[in-house]
C-alpha cells in the first residue's frame, strides 16, 4: 500500500478540475459498507491508502506524473506568463479552466525541451524577432514586420482554395521563420476537450523556440487570424494565453495587427452601412465578404464594430448568430463522420496538429543522442510508445 500526503492529493485533483465525486468514480466502486465517496474522502483525509494500480490510475485521472504523490508537499505555482483573457460573467468553466492550465504547462515542458535542443545545435540560433517591439511601434509597424519576416504574400493567402489552405499556408510561412505552430485542444483525448470560449491561442515567447498554440476546436476560419494575434504577441515578447475577442488594450492591439494583415482598412470600408438593414441582410453580406478572403465573419465583424461601422448591439448580435450557426455546422460535420466509414489515422490527425516543423525536428533529433524517446514523447504530447510511428509513417515494430 501507497500513503500519499492529503495536501497533496487535494492539489492534485483540484488543479484536474475534479470534484469529489467525480474523482472517486476513476478509482473506486462503491460497496455495502463504504460509498466511493466516501472512500475518496477517506483517502484524502489520511485515513485510507492507495494501492499500486490505484496510484496509477489517479495519476492518469489527474494528468499528473507517478513521482508527484510521493512529494512531501504540493509543488509551488508555475510561472508561465500573462493571462489576457477576458474573464466571463459567472467566470471561466471551472473544469475547462483547469484543463487549459495542465495543456499550458504540457506546452512549456515541450517548448523547454526543444529550445534546450536548438540552443545547443550549431546550425540554429537566436531570432531576433521575438520581444523586438513593443505596443509604441504601432500596429502598422509590427503588422509590417511580421509580413516581410515571415514572407507572406497577401495574394497566395487570398488565392488558396479553402480557409484550412489558406491557413496551411500562413502556417508555413511562419514556421519558415522558425516558429513553431501547433493546433490542441485537449489533454490527450476526446474527453477532455476545452471549448474555445476557454482559450483561443497560447503566445510562448522564447528566443530559440517560439511557440504558437491554436485551439483547434476553434472554427477553422479563425485559425490564420489567431496565427497573426499571437505572433504579435512574440513580437512583443510575451508568453500569454488569449481569450475571445479581448477587451484588454494589448489583446485589442494585437486583433488589430492581425486584421491590418489579413484585411486592410480599405476593403472594409467598400462594405455598405448594416446598422440599419436587418440582422439576416447584414450576415449574409458579410459572409459573402469573409468567404472570398479565406476569412472569419466574425473577424469581419469585430472590426466593423471596432471602426465604428456598426454598434456594439449589432456586433454582439453577429457574433451570437455566426457563433451558433458554426455550432450547427459543427454537430452536422460530426454526425457526418460517424455515418462514414474509415477517416485519417490516429498518428496522421497528430502529425497535423503538431505540425510539420516539431515533427522534422524531433525525427531529426531523435536520432542522436540528445533526444531520447522518453523525452521525445514529453516533446510530442504523445506515449513512449507511440513515439517512433508518429514520427515514422512505414515504422513497424513486429506486431500486429
Amino acid at each position: 500500500m501507497i500513503a500519499v500526503k492529503p495536501q497533496i492529493l487535494v492539489w492534485a485533483r483540484e488543479t484536474a478540475g475534479l470534484d469529489l465525486d467525480e474523482a472517486a468514480r476513476k478509482i473506486y466502486s462503491s460497496s455495502k459498507s463504504s460509498s466511493a465517496v466516501d472512500k475518496m474522502r477517506q483517502l484524502e483525509r489520511g485515513e485510507r491508502q492507495l494501492t499500486q494500480r490505484q496510484l496509477y490510475k489517479l495519476a492518469k485521472a489527474y494528468h499528473q506524473p507517478q513521482s508527484l504523490f510521493y512529494l512531501p508537499e504540493p509543488p509551488r505555482d508555475w510561472k508561465w506568463g500573462a493571462d489576457f483573457r477576458t474573464v466571463p460573467e459567472g467566470g471561466f468553466d471551472h473544469k475547462g479552466n483547469a484543463r487549459m492550465h495542465l495543456l499550458l504547462r504540457n506546452m512549456l515542458a515541450s517548448q523547454g525541451i526543444m529550445s534546450d535542443l536548438l540552443e545547443h545545435d550549431e546550425d540554429t540560433g537566436q531570432l531576433p524577432y521575438v520581444g523586438s517591439m513593443n505596443i509604441a511601434d504601432g500596429v502598422d509597424r509590427i503588422a509590417e514586420d511580421i509580413v516581410k519576416t515571415i514572407g507572406f504574400a497577401f495574394d497566395a493567402f487570398r488565392s488558396e482554395r479553402t480557409v484550412r489552405d489558406a491557413f496551411g499556408y500562413l502556417r508555413g510561412r511562419l514556421e519558415s521563420a522558425g516558429i513553431f505552430v501547433l493546433l490542441q485542444c485537449n489533454l490527450g483525448s476526446h474527453h477532455t476537450d476545452i471549448p474555445p470560449e476557454v482559450f483561443r491561442g497560447f503566445a510562448l515567447a522564447d528566443k530559440y523556440a517560439p511557440y504558437i498554440v491554436i485551439n483547434r476546436k476553434d472554427a477553422v476560419s479563425a485559425w490564420s487570424f489567431t496565427a497573426l494575434h499571437e505572433a504579435t504577441h512574440l513580437w512583443l515578447g510575451n508568453t500569454s494565453v488569449s481569450g475571445a475577442w479581448g477587451e484588454l488594450e494589448i489583446e485589442r492591439f494585437c486583433n488589430q495587427v492581425a486584421a491590418s494583415i489579413l484585411l486592410p482598412a480599405h476593403e472594409l470600408d467598400t462594405l455598405p452601412p448594416m446598422n440599419k438593414v436587418s440582422l439576416d441582410m447584414a450576415a449574409e453580406t458579410i459572409s459573402d465578404f469573409a468567404d472570398g478572403r479565406n476569412i472569419s465573419r466574425t473577424m469581419v465583424a469585430y472590426n466593423l464594430w471596432q471602426r465604428g461601422r456598426i454598434r456594439r448591439s449589432r456586433w454582439l448580435a453577429l457574433w451570437d448568430r455566426f457563433r451558433q450557426e458554426w455550432l450547427e455546422h459543427k454537430a452536422r460535420e460530426q454526425n457526418a463522420r460517424r455515418d462514414r466509414d474509415g477517416g485519417p489515422s490516429y498518428y496522421t490527425v497528430r502529425r497535423f496538429n503538431l505540425g510539420p516543423r516539431l515533427t522534422s525536428y524531433a525525427r531529426d533529433f531523435l536520432h542522436s543522442p540528445e533526444l531520447t524517446p522518453t523525452k521525445a514523447g514529453i516533446l510530442l504530447r504523445v506515449p513512449t510508445m507511440k513515439v517512433y510511428p508518429l514520427l515514422d509513417p512505414n515504422y513497424y515494430d513486429g506486431r500486429l
